[in-house]
């Protein structure tokens, strides 16, 4: 037991100096990831609601709202910006317990303005937030139906994991000792939920906006720590705590979770290091994964154009798959092509059509095809043919065995003429850069998802230059204003 105050001890405990080079280059990575993702979010319709609401709140201007330029308290600034991380679903995840990752990025951009803080202490609070998310992730032992980061039940990761990784990121900036760090989580505790309803009712911007929903949350119980309010003990692994709650037990009284991994390797295993993005195919959706690799696929081995297709079927292993992908045009849900982005990304009958026209689609390739550029034209047709269902029996048959995370993706092509194309299912790896290497994204990638982000929400070159050289090199910023300045349009 105890747990809990374990890990919050080696939390406020925790120094620059102990950090490893390779753990410091993922943090920054990680974080201009984030600021990327950030500024081309910031153009969702759905975002711009929560800014409206915040601007109208009249509180004290403190913080930097990305590409507006507003000003506001800490807590909504990191409401805003967090949500702007995930506008796109292009956002960051960790492999280690994590799952989907910004809340602790949104924290920072606050905090570290609030206070003046340095590079180093930048570094340090955005990966104690990371690790401490993905320790206490960790330990819920199940995804049914793919869940993330609740276990058994349909919770989402950025609004039952998000609030921890804000509170510890600023609990670090603000110097917590030990036990003001285990009130900032117990009291992140208190401000959890964020159902998945989104798979299975299309048209909700909320889900992009739960990342914000998470920093606010997070920022405000570190906040409220610092001034004396006081969380129980055992908060995560007591009998009412965050694992009984958020994660539960099977009918026979046999836990889905495992205490013990919120302390395991502290120090040792960096959970950070299991940290992927998404540069390429598509963005949160892993259900959509193996359809659109298993479409380029198809479109690279045989030789045929549009218009000779009569209609496009994926199969999937599960219902889950079918519902995951949402059966939206995608490109249709928008004004803009910025605002199509956002939601051609959750479709499968787009990002499908889109592979078997383009080939293997990144964000640049989606934006370079999406009403009113390129192929959209070709796309569109074909998106109205493409059809998703359920083939139990085709994976029994020939995938016994399969991993149970795996939902399919087989594509059958019926052309005009009568004839049949198909393939066979590709398996989706990890998250997939748009050169087809997989994992942990490379520097130059990095570089190139930023870029397409900035340009498409305006920002000159010298100021795309200006923000991956100052997050490059953090370890030596002194003043964070200028990293901000280069955010704002």
């Amino acid at each position: 037991m105890n747990e809990t105050r374990q890990l919050a001890r080696w939390l406020a405990d925790l120094r620059y100096d102990d950090l490893p080079k390779n753990v410091v280059d993922l943090t920054k990575r990680i974080i201009l990831d984030d600021l990327g993702c950030m500024i081309g979010g910031a153009l969702q319709l759905g975002n711009k609601c929560v800014l409206r609401d915040v601007l109208g709140s009249g509180e004290c201007p403190d913080c930097t709202v990305a590409y507006y330029g507003h000003r506001t308290s800490a807590p909504t600034a990191a409401l805003v910006n967090g949500a702007f991380i995930a506008g796109w679903d292009y956002d960051s995840m960790a492999q280690g317990g994590g799952y989907h990752m910004g809340s602790q990025t949104a924290a920072l951009l606050a905090l570290a303005e609030r206070q003046l803080v340095d590079g180093r202490t930048m570094v340090l609070a955005e990966c104690a937030g990371i690790e401490a998310q993905c320790a206490i992730g960790s330990s819920a032992q199940v995804r049914h139906g793919g869940i993330s980061g609740g276990g058994a039940h349909p919770w989402h990761s950025n609004a039952t994991l998000g609030p921890f990784a804000a509170a510890v990121t600023t609990g670090k900036i603000l110097g917590f000792d030990a036990v003001t760090m285990e009130d900032a989580i117990a009291l992140a505790c208190s401000s959890l939920g964020g159902n998945y309803q989104h798979y299975f009712s299309w048209g909700s911007s909320m889900k992009r906006v739960r990342c914000g929903i998470g920093a606010w949350s997070g920022v405000r119980a570190a906040l409220l720590a610092a001034e004396g309010l006081t969380g129980p003990a055992e908060s995560l692994e007591g009998a009412s705590g965050w694992l009984e709650a958020m994660v539960g037990r099977d009918g026979d009284g046999t836990p889905w979770f495992d205490a013990s991994r919120l302390v395991e390797g502290l120090g040792v295993r960096w959970l950070i290091s299991t940290y992927n993005t998404k540069a390429g195919g598509c963005g949160c959706v892993s259900s959509l994964l193996s359809p659109v690799l298993t479409a380029a696929a198809l479109r690279s081995r045989h030789a045929f154009s549009i218009d000779q297709i009569d209609s496009v079927t994926v199969e999937f292993k599960v219902p889950m798959g079918l519902h995951e992908s949402a059966q939206n045009r995608g490109a249709e849900l928008g004004d803009t092509p910025e605002q199509r982005l956002g939601t051609s990304g959750w479709s499968l009958e787009w990002m499908v059509a889109e592979a078997l026209v383009v080939g293997l689609p990144g964000i640049r390739e989606q934006l370079n095809n999406i009403r009113p550029y390129g192929s959209y034209r070709e796309i569109e047709q074909l998106a109205g043919k493409v059809v998703g269902t359920v083939n139990r029996e085709y994976y029994e048959k020939h995938f016994h065995g399969i991993p149970h995370e795996m939902r399919g993706g087989r594509v059958l092509l019926r052309m005009k003429d009568g004839s049949l194309l198909e393939h066979e299912p590709v398996p989706y790896p990890g998250c997939r850069m748009s050169d087809g290497s997989i994992n942990t994204i490379t520097r130059e990638q990095l570089r190139t998802k930023y870029r397409e982000q900035a340009s498409v929400a305006g920002f000159s070159e010298e100021k795309q230059d200006r923000a991956i050289q100052i997050v490059e090199n953090m370890e030596d910023v002194i003043d964070v204003r200028e990293l901000l300045s280069v955010l704002v349009r």
